[in-house]
């Protein structure tokens, strides 16, 4: 029965590449176990969504990702749809081999990823959607579990995709560092995010940002976190905005994004919500766990409980 079999997803490439030295490890282990399972490499961007999706038409109940954020993200878009999980008896299993793996820092015991493909007791959790415009300015919807970013955030993790020589070597000895080279290029392009938004019921006209987040997940970017505590079942989203600062000041501001102090700063604020509109008065990208989806005018809300995750 392909309901109880277990597929894997496996990004070759995720963490820099590292992830296929991981997968080669991680099958050893699995065959010591003994334990039975089927597999596909991911050959191109979104490969992910096409696979998950057609696993479900085929009958796939159990679907393991070896791999990042991103590709998590990838899965869910392909199992997901019109705000509803394709199958109610759907349960993903990460398995994280990426660059930072943020999401599983959500919950409070982290499993070895064996236990994982044995564990029977998933996590039901919320999902994040917004709508926005694709990168050819047409509507798309995109679902997510960590975190979206619009601002010089997105610029840095679109710098960070990209991954010229110095970043892409430096994905592989540390993502911290190289999530702080791409930051910096991005700090110096950047200049602000000018914008009018709307927070469950509350207007904010004519704002001048470097940054908004919109997240579930406090934890970013390898080693930064936001300091606040977030329920992954809450049907509550948070939101992290930076104002628009000097950039000499914004550099200043980062290590208190790796002790989760940023709100003690005076520049930084925080709100929770259950949903949030956004109207730029430029183009700037739309980022969501760690892929570029789109632009503004961007909506975000939450569906709660939505799916089930063993993490």
């Amino acid at each position: 029965m392909k309901s109880k079999q277990i597929f894997i997803i496996c990004n070759p490439e995720a963490g820099g590449g590292l992830a296929r030295k991981k997968w080669v490890e991680f099958q050893s282990q699995l065959e010591a176990n003994r334990i039975r399972f089927e597999y596909q490499f991911t050959a191109y961007p979104e490969h992910a969504i096409k696979i998950s999706s057609s696993l479900l038409e085929k009958g796939y109940r159990r679907i393991a990702i070896f791999g990042g954020d991103g590709t998590l993200n990838e899965v869910l878009q392909g199992v997901f749809a019109d705000d509803k999980i394709k199958s109610p008896e759907l349960q993903l299993i990460f398995l994280g081999a990426g660059s930072s793996c943020d999401f599983e820092k959500m919950f409070p015991r982290k499993q070895s990823l064996i236990e994982r493909i044995l564990g029977k007791e998933p996590y039901t959790v919320d999902i994040c959607k917004v709508k926005c415009q694709d990168l050819n300015g047409s509507p798309t919807v995109r679902y997510f579990l960590v975190n979206s970013n619009i601002g010089v955030i997105s610029l840095a993790i679109k710098k960070f995709d990209a991954a010229k020589l110095l970043v892409k070597w430096l994905k592989q000895v540390s993502v911290d560092a190289a999530a702080l080279t791409a930051g910096l290029s991005a700090l110096i392009q950047f200049d602000k995010l000018w914008c009018d938004i709307k927070i469950d019921q509350e207007e904010f006209k004519d704002q001048r940002l470097k940054n908004l987040t919109v997240f579930k997940c406090p934890y970013f970017g390898g080693g930064m976190h936001y300091g606040v505590k977030t329920q992954p079942d809450d049907g509550l989203l948070h939101a992290a905005t930076i104002d628009s600062v000097p950039r000499v000041k914004l550099l200043g501001m980062i290590p208190a994004l790796y002790t989760g102090k940023i709100f003690n700063q005076k520049a930084a604020h925080y709100k929770k919500f259950r949903s949030l509109e956004l109207f730029c008065h430029q183009k700037v990208f739309i980022e969501a766990d760690g892929e570029i989806i789109g632009s503004p005018p961007a909506k975000y809300s939450i569906l709660k409980k939505a799916i089930k995750v063993i993490v």
